[in-house]
Parts: C-alpha cells; structure tokens; sequence
C-alpha cells in the first residue's frame, strides 16, 4: 500500500490506511481492528534479509513469465537516480590524513556554516570519512572552488549548503553514509542512490532492478545486470540475445563483455568515441 499510495513514512502509512476503508478491507482488517504500530513495520523489514526480498522478486517474475508476458530476448536497460532521506545541509567535510586546518588551505576554503556545523549521530565508518583522493582530484576540486575563496561568507545564499560545490572526494553524509551526490545537467546537485532497472520489451515487466552508488557510472553497472540477469532468464528457458540502452553503458570493455555473452547490444557510441578522442589527444 505504500507504494500504491506513495508513502515512504510507516508513521504516515500506518495513518492513512487507518482512515480507508477500502485499504483495510484489502488488508484484511475489520473496521474497529487496530493496525500494528508504525516501528513495527520498520523494525519487522530490517530483520528481513536480502535474500527474502531477492526470492519474492524471483516469484513475481516466475508468475510473469507462465502468463506469457516475459520474452526474453530483449531487455531494455536504464538508470534512474532515487532521492536519499538526506539533506544537503547534512554533508561534513572528510578529514585527511593531514591537519585538517592545512588541508583546508590549500584544498578549499572552509565556510563559517563547515566550521560550526556538526551532524547528531555520525553513522559514517572510518572509511568514509577519510580522504582517499588523489592528489590530482583534489587539485580539480581546488580550482573549482577558487571562485569562492576570497568571500565564501559573504556571497549571496552563501549559507545554503547547495549553493557550494561539494565533491564526494571531500564531503560524505554522516547521516546516510550510503548516499553520494550526484547531478544531472539542469538538475540540482542533490544526495542520491542510483537504481538500475532491465524491462523485458515484450509487456514492459521489470527482470531486473538493483540500487548502488550515485556516484557511480552506468558503464560500470552494466557487467552485474549480466551476471544476474542472464541466469534468471535462463532458468526460465529463455535466451537472451538483444539489449537496448543509452549512451551511458558503452565502453570497450562492456562491448567485448557482450561479444563473449553472445548478446547484440544496441548501444550509441558516443562516450567510446569520446574516450578514443581523449586517448588519441593526450
């Protein structure tokens, strides 16, 4: 119901379905029965493991598959970037290896909102809040922010977290470790994950879907769709031979991938043509 209804919070899923008759009827629950309360549901879906989620999926898909309603030997392929329950306004600063103060000066300048700010609960690991960076990024980052070095405090909306480049080179969220930042051209920089999803192009079902990093690239994706999605359909008795995605997911490495997997990919060139330019350039 949640999903139907497009309710994220269990405290305000638990309400809505309270108040509808035809959704308690659906649930199975009598007018004057009371629904579970909202931290049962949150707690209840973490005790779940990824296993039990991974066998509804394979259920559901198996159901398709008997209707005739999954072909096989097409998939569709593309990403979408899924908001994080995460602000901005939440992003701290990696610490180096370094001073942090030294680092500071010769990286970016750190705003009074950086130096005053400081997350509740920092569910970050070590790992996460350390620079790995090269020195090279973080020469990149550098230049990107001299802009901003002189007066940073002073700038109109200065105080607004998204109006400073931010890099996950040098910033994590220690409230939702798990997010990155990313951008789209003409979108926001926002904290996000990355959700891939394959269609069967036969009735639109969805074979696969899977969440990662926001920060990371499609390309990079693409050889675990392979990995689990090839076997899935081949349990099911079906061939894959064709796949249809954007730009994103070409690279020579991918191309070769799906050459040995016996797979026609309908990929535009684009970024590979770009990278051999690049390469052939320097």
């Amino acid at each position: 119901m949640g999903y139907l209804e497009n309710i994220i919070s269990d405290r305000k899923l638990i309400d809505h379905c309270s108040m509808r008759l035809d959704i308690l009827f659906f649930l199975d629950y009598d007018i004057d029965e009371e629904l579970p309360w909202h931290s049962t549901l949150s707690r209840t879906r973490q005790l779940f493991p990824e296993e039990v989620f991974e066998s509804v999926f394979e259920h559901i898909f198996g159901m398709c598959v008997v209707k005739g309603m999954v072909s096989g030997h097409t998939q569709a392929i593309d990403s979408a970037p899924v908001k994080a329950n995460a602000s901005m306004d939440s992003l701290e600063l990696k610490v180096p290896e370094e001073d942090l103060e030294e680092h500071l000066r010769k990286v970016r300048y750190m705003s009074t909102l950086d130096r005053s700010r400081k997350a509740k609960v920092n569910k970050a690991d070590k790992n996460q809040q350390t620079i790995t960076a090269s020195q090279g990024e973080l020469q990149e980052i550098k230049s990107r922010n001299k802009k901003w070095s002189q007066d940073q405090d002073q700038r109109v909306g200065a105080g607004n977290k998204g109006s400073k480049y931010t890099s996950n080179k040098t910033h994590y969220s220690p409230t939702d470790p798990d997010a990155r930042i990313s951008v789209k051209p003409g979108k926001a920089r926002k904290l996000n994950y990355l959700s891939q999803m394959s269609v069967d192009t036969a009735h639109h079902v969805i074979s696969h879907i899977t969440a990662d990093f926001a920060d990371k690239k499609d390309n990079q994706c693409l050889p675990t769709i392979i990995e689990k999605l090839k076997p899935r359909l081949h349990k099911k008795g079906m061939f894959w031979n064709n796949i249809l995605a954007d730009t994103a997911y070409s690279s020579g490495e991918n191309y070769a991938l799906l050459e040995k997997e016996a797979i026609d990919s309908y990929i535009h060139l684009t970024e590979l043509i770009k990278a051999v330019r690049m390469g052939l350039h320097t």
